[in-house]
């Protein structure tokens, strides 16, 4: 039994004209747009832009910075672990901009240390005793 069906994409088949693979093929890539978009409730973005989509949902524009280089401007960060990047002092990056901090480890006369830049130089910062209960 052959499968009919009418297509519109540049010309169009009429019903009760067989959907061969030879046929589809002359239809060429095809394309979809959707002229009223999907409301969130239901799915969907209500947009027609990635943009709009993004803002729609809430994402801000964290959702578009790359996985390696990602930029907090506000906020806050809470429940997790930072790791510091570890340096030797011969290879301690530049100190500007200020307000950076790196675990030194050989930072404070050969003991290892927390840094924090001012903008021109790597302050050390004190380490006291080790936390207990």
């Amino acid at each position: 039994m052959a499968i009919t069906a009418s297509v519109v994409r540049g010309f169009t088949f009429a019903t009760g004209v067989d959907v061969t693979a030879a046929a589809l093929n002359e239809l060429g890539e095809p394309g979809v747009t959707v002229a009223t978009p999907i409301a969130v409730g239901n799915g969907g973005t209500n947009a027609t832009t990635a943009s709009a989509a993004r803002t729609n949902l809430g994402l801000g524009t964290i959702a578009t910075q790359a996985s390696n280089a990602v930029a907090l401007t506000g906020g806050t960060i809470s429940g997790t672990i930072m790791t510091l990047p570890s340096y030797a002092v011969s290879g301690v990056p530049s100190a500007s901009p200020a307000g950076q901090l790196i675990y030194v480890t050989d930072g404070n006369s050969g003991a290892a240390t927390v840094a924090c830049s001012d903008g021109s130089d790597w302050k050390v910062v004190a380490l006291g005793a080790t936390i207990s209960t």
